[in-house]
């Protein structure tokens, strides 16, 4: 739970924003592919352009998507202890996902990911403590092509007892396959109905844009109940005004359109703000994930959700290539500004590369500078229990606090302490082999892999799993290439 956080935003420059989205939305409008929510705002006032395929949306409309929207969802896990409530008082932490690159971690080999590396960074995540929402970190590219998607979600689902998040629902049929599975997995749609144990994150497309089978899913997932995160990625000075705050309003008017659509469809479906807008470099024309900008634009992202009265997702990533300094110092700038912000969930562990590169050592690297800034962000408080005055009466003049129970109470609760970094003295740590927080973090990667256990779903669970995949899987003869 959050105890201190700081703000970028006033109340006028929220106000000034929201006002000139409005604007934007109903004098330029948004481009919506989609014929179905071209329809669908067209009954509803909306002045369309079938030939542009533009809808200019009013004001009114916004305010009262604004209106039937959620302001707490809840993340149900498999097992509820991992239940992630967004209640814009708490931060939650979810892995990076979609990268289609994994450096093998007994080879160091840079090769495509398969099925086996998901498996591997699932379970990771199911055992690291400050990763509360599981995201496929890479995709199954050893499976047949059409299937991949659905093979991620089976891994994900047989792998933790977290919350888990996709970035695949992007047709029609990709969502009812996706929604079927997430059914299968939480016992029936009555029970995921109540405790929806999976969501989907759709990516609006900068500027202005929505695609027609992105939106056409969203529609889907929020008549069955599956939670969604629009999340809007203009780059300043490429996809967005060079401006921080310009781009922050295009990204603006993007995910409240999406939210129009949703919530004129399906009233009070669960939608959850997205945005992660990071810079282009100029000089390397690469994306500046793990930028100061990109964390500014992170939080600024988080207080025009909670402007809304809804919950956050915002994004960190990175452009090192391997762990070490520039990863750590990336992944600590990424999400230490969005945190103090207030973010409602943050997602961003493990991958490097800019999200496509997995990492096994990254993934607890990054749990661990997670956990540092999350006992940064509780803050502390004065009570009765913290100033202790009664222990200090007890201890007096020059003695020490060793033996009192109330040390070990506080030890517990109060002081991070790490399992990475070394706080050894020098002569200590060259004795033990010098070790780097890489040479820990392998370490620690083995003996989760070897002993952490997670409870795959019930036989009957993954029947319907697999027949749910081998009905959607072509036939080779139908134009996928052979699976070596």
């Amino acid at each position: 739970m959050r105890g201190i956080r700081f703000q970028i935003l006033s109340k006028e420059d929220l106000d000034r924003i929201h006002w000139g989205t409005l604007h934007i939305l109903e004098k330029v409008g948004v481009q919506v592919d989609s014929p179905t929510c071209r329809k669908l705002l067209n009954e509803n006032g909306c002045e369309i352009d079938e030939k542009k395929r533009s809808a200019k949306i009013p004001s009114h409309l916004v305010e009262e998507a604004i209106r039937k929207k959620k302001s707490t969802i809840t993340l149900a896990g498999r097992n509820p202890k991992y239940d992630a409530r967004l209640d814009l008082k708490h931060s939650h932490m979810c892995a990076n996902g979609n990268g289609a690159v994994a450096v093998d971690f007994d080879t160091g080999e840079r090769r495509n990911s398969t099925k086996k590396d998901l498996i591997d960074s699932t379970t990771i995540c199911d055992a690291l403590p400050n990763v509360h929402v599981h995201w496929p970190m890479v995709s199954s590219t050893d499976m047949p092509p059409s299937v991949v998607h659905l093979h991620d979600l089976e891994a994900s689902l047989n792998h933790t007892e977290k919350h888990v998040m996709y970035e695949t629902g992007v047709t029609l049929e990709d969502a009812k396959n996706l929604t079927a599975m997430g059914y299968a997995a939480a016992g029936g749609e009555k029970e995921y109905r109540r405790r929806p144990i999976t969501s989907c994150l759709q990516c609006t497309y900068a500027p202005l844009q929505h695609d027609a089978g992105v939106m056409d899913a969203s529609l889907e997932f929020a008549r069955s109940g599956v939670p969604l995160v629009f999340f809007c990625m203009p780059q300043p000075g490429a996809t967005g005004p060079a401006s921080l705050v310009g781009s922050v309003v295009v990204g603006n008017a993007e995910v409240l359109s999406a939210l129009v659509m949703t919530q004129l469809s399906t009233p009070g479906a669960a939608v959850i703000y997205g945005l992660g807008i990071a810079p282009l470099d100029m000089r390397t024309t690469v994306r500046a994930g793990g930028s100061p900008e990109h964390a500014i634009c992170s939080a600024m992202g988080t207080e025009m959700a909670h402007y809304y009265g809804m919950p956050s997702c915002v994004g960190v990533s990175g452009t090192a290539k391997e762990p070490g300094i520039q990863a750590a110092i990336e992944t600590y700038t990424g999400c230490v500004g969005p945190l103090l912000a207030g973010a409602d969930l943050m997602c961003g562990i493990g991958l490097l590369e800019d999200s496509s590169c997995l990492h096994l050592e990254q993934v607890v690297i990054d749990d661990e500078i997670v956990g540092a800034i999350a006992r940064l962000i509780r803050g502390e408080w004065a009570c009765d229990d913290t100033m202790a005055l009664d222990i200090i009466e007890k201890v007096g003049i020059g003695n020490n606090y060793l033996a009192q129970k109330h040390t070990m109470q506080f030890l517990r609760t109060d002081h991070f302490m790490p399992s990475l970094m070394s706080r050894e003295s020098e002569d200590n740590w060259s004795k033990t082999g010098k070790k780097t927080v890489k040479d820990t973090a392998r370490e620690k990667v083995k003996k989760i892999l070897a002993e952490h256990k997670v409870p795959s779903l019930p036989d009957d669970a993954n029947r319907e799993l697999t027949a749910i995949i081998d009905k959607v899987k072509k036939p080779l003869w139908g134009g996928e290439s052979k699976v070596q």
